[in-house]
């Protein structure tokens, strides 16, 4: 991350956990995570209801006091590449701690891509996986860790997708809601990918 980045994460970062919120306005709060959307806010409750390992880690990241914070491209002051579906951005400070990670998921690409309104079956099934590679795949181990020595990293170029860490992680999550194992790095382990190709 850059300067300007980890400069503009710290002042959002503080301002959307400072704003007084009503729950439509956010979807979703508790300890581990807050969403300021309510597809993401839905995405969050069905990964936390139907997967052990993903409910399991919002209790452990919650018992540190840091966060993720689920966010889309609108909400986001930083640098975010408009043709990028998501990414996650440890917010940290001067001592590389890191308290909060921004997630921002880019919903208004990911359903101009698929086509499908967002509440298509298909539709919320690439948002949790997305979320399910971003928060449990690359936010939860900053957040266990509160540093960024913790990074759990995208493959390498080269490497095969099921052979890096957030990847791993995400099968996990994929394994347990039945949304079938990555394999593939980048847009083709999605429900859009497929829908592409007919």
């Amino acid at each position: 991350m850059t300067g300007r980045t980890l400069t503009t994460g710290v002042v959002l970062a503080a301002a959307i956990l400072a704003a007084p919120l009503s729950v439509s306005a956010q979807g979703h709060v508790d300890g581990a995570i807050q969403a300021w959307h309510p597809v993401l806010a839905a995405s969050i409750e069905r990964l936390a209801a139907e997967s052990p390992s993903f409910r399991d880690a919002l209790r452990a990241v919650s018992a540190t006091g840091r966060r993720a914070v689920v966010i889309t491209p609108d909400r986001f002051d930083g640098v975010f590449d408009a043709a990028t579906l998501a990414q996650a951005e440890p917010v940290a400070s001067d001592q590389s701690r890191v308290d909060y990670v921004l997630v921002v998921v880019n919903l208004e690409l990911l359903q101009r891509l698929s086509g499908l309104p967002m509440t298509a079956v298909d539709f919320e099934d690439d948002v949790d996986r997305i979320l399910a590679h971003e928060v449990y795949g690359h936010a939860v181990p900053y957040l266990l860790a509160g540093t960024l020595t913790a990074k759990c990293a995208d493959p390498a170029i080269g490497q095969s997708a099921s052979a890096s860490c957030a990847v791993q992680r995400e099968n996990i999550i994929r394994r347990e809601m039945r949304l079938g194992q990555r394999i593939e790095y980048g847009r083709d382990s999605l429900a859009i990918a497929r829908r592409s190709y007919q």
